[in-house]
């Protein structure tokens, strides 16, 4: 299998979906109230900084 270069926009943002899912998860298994208001921001948040990072790691190669 031939090795490929790290795609970090889309390891971030598997990471912020994972994290979300995470919440849901955790706040669905105990009293842990997750609000809806703050979840599609900070999903947001995340993808913007992916895309920031994969940005600046191209224009570094």
């Amino acid at each position: 299998m031939q090795r490929h270069d790290l795609d970090l926009t889309s390891l971030v943002a598997g990471l912020v979906f994972v994290a979300i899912a995470v919440a849901y998860l955790v706040g669905a298994l105990t009293d842990v109230r997750v609000d809806g208001a703050w979840v599609l921001p900070l999903g947001l948040i995340g993808l913007g900084v992916a895309g920031l990072a994969g940005s600046v790691a191209r224009a570094r190669r």
